[in-house]
């Protein structure tokens, strides 16, 4: 059994198809079937039903997938270890950052770190809070940037500033003239929110079930910039954290507090609990919290929380 054997056997079970995987790890796609035919007689069963439009894992697969990721987790941590001898002058970290975070906030870290450490290679994906945590887990990832407290185990958190979501629509909406408004005024507004999938729009519908209210959700989008796209061309809402407010679209919109409840979050850095915390990772910490400093100085509506040292204290 080979450790190239296993990471194609992963890219296989995540892609659900032979051609993307081969494609994922710059192989061909008869070279990525031989090697996994090859283990698949080294184990003497069945890793791959390929019988349908996509390759799925056997029951035998799953449990070598698990124990793969957990064998390739490893082997990062130890190769990421050793790349500590020699500093900062190289190296690579991986975020993973929700989408308000990674718009409004994280180009000022990023270029902030990059003038600190030139030599390290950054990777920013811009993910869903349930797939933070998933990539954090499955070692995939070395900081998420989410909403805390984190909803699974094995994750550990450090709260970075807290935020409110409000309501924001066009100057000309009969609302508009509000500073604050009741969450269960909002029963007829017509909404335009993110999907479920997203934090912020479930902190939102339990404040609504909270006050009782059934919204009026006339579309979904998953951006934020197509919400606020849509506010200025329609008679429409939306409910998005103050963050938004720093997008060039939110300018001309009217951004109204909610109250009773008020949706309220808190924005934190996740690490995985008791893993490796590279030199890297604590050196963008900190240049995130220096950068958050500022940031907050110059935006009162963001309060911000008591943060650490360290990802590791």
């Amino acid at each position: 059994m080979e450790l190239r054997q296993l990471r194609y056997l992963l890219a296989v079970a995540e892609e659900g198809s032979i051609t993307r995987a081969a494609q994922r790890v710059y192989v061909t796609q008869p070279a990525l079937s031989q090697q996994l035919q090859l283990l698949e007689r080294e184990l003497g069963t069945a890793l791959l039903d390929r019988s349908g439009r996509r390759v799925r894992l056997t029951p035998a697969g799953e449990i070598l997938v698990r124990s793969a990721r957990e064998v390739i987790r490893q082997l990062e941590e130890a190769r990421t270890a050793i790349r500590e001898l020699m500093g900062l002058e190289r190296g690579e970290l991986t975020l993973g950052v929700v989408q308000t975070v990674n718009m409004y906030l994280m180009p000022l870290a990023l270029s902030r770190f990059w003038e600190c450490y030139p030599k390290v290679r950054l990777h920013v994906e811009e993910l869903a809070a349930d797939d933070i945590e998933a990539r954090l887990l499955e070692g995939t990832l070395d900081i998420g940037i989410s909403f805390l407290p984190p909803r699974l185990e094995g994750l550990e958190s450090h709260p970075l500033f807290s935020e409110e979501l409000v309501l924001l629509l066009r100057r000309q909406h009969p609302l508009a003239s509000r500073r604050s408004i009741r969450v269960a005024e909002l029963q007829e507004v017509p909404l335009v929110l993110l999907p479920r999938r997203f934090c912020t729009r479930r902190l939102w519908d339990r404040c609504a079930a909270e006050a009782g209210v059934h919204p009026r959700v006339v579309g979904e989008l998953n951006t934020i910039d197509g919400l606020l796209g849509l506010v200025h061309r329609l008679d429409v809402a939306t409910i998005l954290p103050r963050l938004a407010l720093h997008s060039p679209l939110a300018e001309g919109l009217a951004a109204v507090s909610l109250r009773d409840p008020t949706p309220l979050r808190t924005v934190g850095g996740l690490f995985r609990k008791g893993g490796y915390t590279c030199t890297a990772s604590r050196a963008f910490w900190n240049v995130l919290q220096e950068v958050l400093q500022h940031w907050l100085s110059d935006d009162v509506s963001l309060a911000p929380s008591p943060v650490p040292d360290s990802p590791r204290p």
